[in-house]
């Protein structure tokens, strides 16, 4: 058995909102070659494919980015990444449906924004962009596509960290790469506690664009011995050997085309990102007339600050808790 996992973030950019990085796991039962992980999509696309137009309706695993839509045909937005997270969610089977965002965030392990700041207070029934109906099919499609396959998928762990996090770090002397390679590292760890004697596949996106990491990966496995495969201009890869398994972790340019777990944690980060981001607008909308919502990147971020500086102070809170220094 082959235990492949797949790690990718939302968030890194922006002013306000979270950081989310998320760690999608599956486990396959006919494969144990951890330099070898199987193409997901293939073995699984009785139910699953890469584009939102597909005629057979199967469910759409790719990039967030493309697979968030605009809104300008009168769909949602995030139809196609709802679909494809709710359904993964549901896995194994006999895992209820979910119905509240806080749900959401219990089954994948992220704090309930509520305790970080008050304008993450309220919550979003779900699912917000589908029909429960078409929710519910896309679940059914994809257990019986994963049993026939021999594949299991063990859901999605998705760790997120706000702005006073963040700023908290920066002011401890972390660079902002430190962020998101320490939750990446956190998500590593957790794996080998859970799967011991299995080989690990890992698939991450390059982070911040870097091809080297091997100091990195010693200084978080200073007791591993590791050896380079390659470090390559597309592709860094690493085996590491520990006391009962290998783990083999790869860091690759638009890692999410190639590794279907790399898709999924992309697709359940920014999903979380913005259940997030819409409690967010709507304390601050209830609180400044005509408030134009934010997705909260830089400049349209500033924007939005500068429209809600009263309703911050309201709060007592200083505006480090909403806004990233770095």
């Amino acid at each position: 058995m082959l235990v492949y996992a797949g790690i990718d973030e939302a968030g890194y950019g922006p002013l306000l909102g979270p950081l989310c990085v998320a760690c999608s796991t599956w486990t396959i039962e006919d494969s144990c070659d951890p330099r070898e992980p199987p193409n997901l999509w293939k073995s699984l696309a009785r139910a699953v494919c890469r584009s939102t137009k597909d005629k057979r309706g199967r469910i759409a695993i790719n990039d967030s980015k493309k697979l968030k839509g605009t809104g300008t045909n009168g769909a949602h937005p995030m139809r196609a990444l709802e679909r494809g997270v709710l359904a993964a969610l549901s896995l194994p089977i006999g895992m209820p449906l979910l119905t509240t965002d806080l749900a959401l965030f219990d089954r994948v392990e992220c704090i309930d924004p509520a305790a970080s700041a008050p304008w993450y207070e309220g919550s979003t029934a779900l699912p917000w962009a589908c029909e429960s109906a078409q929710i519910q099919i896309a679940c059914a499609m994809l257990r019986r596509a994963a049993m026939d396959a021999g594949v299991t998928g063990h859901g999605v762990i998705c760790k997120a960290v706000d702005a006073d996090a963040i700023n908290d770090a920066a002011e401890r002397g972390m660079i902002k790469t430190s962020v998101p390679w320490s939750l990446l590292v956190d998500h590593l760890t957790r794996l080998r506690e859970r799967w011991p004697t299995t080989p690990l596949r890992v698939a991450a996106d390059r982070q911040s664009g870097r091809m080297r990491y091997v100091d990195d990966l010693l200084r978080a496995f200073p007791n591993d011995r590791l050896t380079i495969i390659r470090e390559d201009l597309r592709d860094s890869v690493y085996h590491l050997d520990r006391a009962n398994a290998p783990m083999v972790i790869s860091f690759t340019v638009e890692g999410e085309n190639d590794h279907f777990p790399i898709a999924l944690a992309s697709m359940t980060a920014k999903y979380v990102r913005e259940l997030w981001m819409a409690r967010l607008n709507r304390w601050f909308a209830a609180r400044v007339a005509d408030l134009v919502p934010t997705a909260g990147y830089v400049q349209d971020g500033r924007r939005f600050v500068g429209l809600v500086r009263g309703a911050l102070a309201t709060t007592g809170l200083h505006e480090r808790r909403l806004i990233r220094s770095v």
